[in-house]
């Protein structure tokens, strides 16, 4: 039987996705009254499933063309125009060369070659772009091709907070807020992680997107729900568990999607008829658990300053706190001062390794946290 709790970044299908019945009532509800959304959580809270799940929906299927590009690793504007491109042109695959030959017509700095993958011997096509001397016009191509299809369109952009950091500077971001805002048949999703910035760029009013899309702040999921998740398929599988053995995990975790999922895919394959999935057993999966990712931690932490790694043990230990730079939490673990704490958790904010969300800090990689309480 296929282990029910994926995590990959993959959507294997509704029967394997937990419950966000009120987020994709509201996504699905934007889309079809005009609205467009952007969608804010912390990272592997579940973003990409979530717009994954209301693809998979009827009415998104057979209504929409719906394109997806997750724009992490883009640098500049060149970077998001072209794989802009490669996505619409993926997407159009299915629906036959003409399609294609349109999208070369309108895009005309495109290029497009044909040729079979090595392995598989299926056709593939290759896109790339000649030397960009206007990648605005480039992009009010390519959305004047999405307004001209026959289906209305949704575009996901994941990861939105990146465009903020383009060499380019940020004269781009007014030109993306002009061309959505002309778009009558095509509605966007901006999706982010970097809370901060997300609510900066549709929060202040000298943003160009401010106040331009409907906010979804996507939280943990409903424990009960996830319960009811977990006991189903762990009872389909003839796998006793119990609902303490439940909450013991997603509590320890405070509900973090991926870091739940990833205890209970491990879980579910050490568990068995005559094996219950009990507290003590979740307890040696997440041991496990810590010891495959215990090389990566040892380097990154390595990696650190002597002042980021006590502040990151101490926060460990607390696994959540209000103010790192009270004179209570310092005395505690004996930190130095608190500029000290100020100057080591600024860069730690900026990459991320330390998250801050609903007035709380805490350690952004749930278990890299466990690992340093554990360890030190």
């Amino acid at each position: 039987m296929t282990n029910p709790f994926v995590v990959t970044e993959r959507y294997a299908g509704p029967e394997y996705f937990c419950d966000r019945e009120t987020e994709t009532a509201e996504l699905l509800s934007n889309i079809v009254n005009g609205r467009n959304t952007v969608l804010i959580s912390l990272r592997r809270m579940g973003k990409s499933g979530l717009v994954s799940h209301l693809y998979n929906k009827e009415e998104i299927r057979r209504g929409y063309e719906c394109f997806f590009l997750d724009i992490y690793d883009t640098t500049s504007i060149d970077d998001f125009v072209l794989l802009f491109s490669k996505e619409v042109v993926s997407r159009l695959q299915s629906q036959g060369m003409k399609f294609i030959e349109k999208f070369i017509s309108i895009v005309n700095s495109m290029r497009v070659s044909f040729g079979s993958d090595p392995v598989t011997g299926q056709p593939s096509i290759e896109v790339s772009l000649q030397e960009i001397k206007n990648p605005v016009k480039t992009l009010e191509q390519i959305f004047s091709f999405l307004e001209s299809s026959s289906q209305p369109c949704v575009v996901t952009i994941d990861e939105f907070q990146q465009i903020a950091d383009y060499k380019e500077g940020k004269k781009h971001i007014a030109t993306l807020r002009t061309l959505v805002q002309s778009c009558v048949k095509t509605r966007f999703i901006f999706s982010g992680s970097n809370r901060r910035m997300m609510s900066k760029l549709f929060n202040s009013p000298s943003e160009p997107f401010f106040m331009s899309s409907s906010p979804i702040m996507l939280e943990p999921i409903n424990k009960e729900k996830y319960v009811e998740f977990v006991s189903a398929h762990f009872g389909e599988a003839d796998k006793p568990i119990t609902t303490e053995s439940i909450e013991y995990v997603y509590e320890r975790f405070d509900g973090h999607t991926w870091f739940i999922q990833y205890v209970f895919n491990r879980l579910y394959e050490m568990s068995g008829k005559d094996t219950p999935a009990t507290k003590e057993l979740a307890d040696e999966a997440v041991s496990y658990i810590l010891s495959l990712f215990s090389p990566m931690f040892k380097e990154s932490f390595a990696r650190m300053s002597e002042k980021q790694r006590a502040l990151l043990v101490a926060i460990s230990k607390e696994r959540k706190v209000t103010t790192p730079t009270g004179e209570e939490f310092i005395s505690k673990y004996s930190l130095r001062s608190a500029s000290a704490v100020q100057g080591a958790m600024r860069p730690l904010i900026e990459n991320e390794t330390i998250a801050f969300n609903n007035g709380l800090y805490f350690i952004t990689n749930r278990f890299f946290s466990l690992w340093l309480s554990r360890r030190y």
